[in-house]
């Protein structure tokens, strides 16, 4: 049985090899998906930073035919002064200037707000556009990185399963059929030793009983508590002869 345990360990080691390289696999498109994410969220930020620079260069247009109309209404008011005979359609016409020049001073003051606006939003849309124009790159080249990695794993996992297969080819299929069974329905490790008279898969003591089947070496054993396949280290590594003494 001795040498039985060897191989299944050596299968366990196997598995476990290919348990890692499989997680890693595993992990590579939410890797690749996380760089889209970062991308479009790069994307989208500009996009919304030139769309406030449009608002603002909007506004102040806007804002600009607003003034050209007022001051075309001013000069308009001033030309018709002369021609006004009564004092009161005359002050109503003062009126109607003056309150057109107080319009004109509003709208210079917001003409000059959205100025700066149209300012502070071109810095940040040209600030955002050159750093995304500087890590495209980057971000591109670490997709073909991980999908580099993508490639090259699955050609390596291929290799470990095909290793697998032959090294579980030399085991008795009914012994192969209770590691995959154990290996389906437990967690971790299949294969076990036992320290200091305890399961080191489920950490339970072992009977006394189990302990002796195991020394005898004569049978494949399990752990009383989890099924785990056991094994004693110091037994393994005796001769076969030793062992059944």
């Amino acid at each position: 049985m001795n040498d039985s345990i060897k191989q299944l360990l050596s299968l366990q080691d196997r598995d476990i090899e290919l348990d890692r390289f499989q997680a890693e696999l595993a992990a590579i498109p939410k890797e690749i998906a996380a760089i889209h994410k970062q991308m479009a969220a790069e994307k989208t930020a500009l996009e919304d930073s030139k769309k406030d620079l449009v608002h603002a260069q909007s506004m102040r247009k806007e804002k600009e035919g607003e003034l050209a109309s007022k001051e075309e209404a001013v000069r308009k008011h001033l030309g018709e002064l002369n021609s006004i005979k009564s004092n009161d359609a005359y002050r109503a016409m003062m009126g109607e200037i003056e309150k057109g020049k107080q319009e004109k001073s509003v709208l210079e003051d917001e003409i000059l707000q959205w100025m700066e606006k149209v300012d502070a939003a071109q810095r940040a849309w040209r600030d955002l556009e050159a750093t995304a124009k500087s890590i495209e790159g980057q971000r591109k080249a670490k997709i073909t990185e991980w999908e580099t990695k993508q490639k090259n794993l699955e050609t390596l996992i291929a290799e470990k399963q095909k290793d697998r297969q032959d090294a579980s080819g030399t085991l008795p299929a009914a012994l192969f059929g209770k590691y995959q069974r154990i290996r389906q329905n437990s967690k971790g490790t299949v294969v076990v030793e036992i320290k200091s008279g305890q399961c080191s898969g489920c950490h339970m003591q072992v009977s006394q009983n189990l302990m002796n089947e195991i020394k005898r070496g004569q049978n494949i054993m399990n752990c009383e508590h989890c099924s785990r396949i056991v094994y004693l280290p110091e037994a393994i590594e005796k001769p076969a002869d030793s062992v059944k003494s």
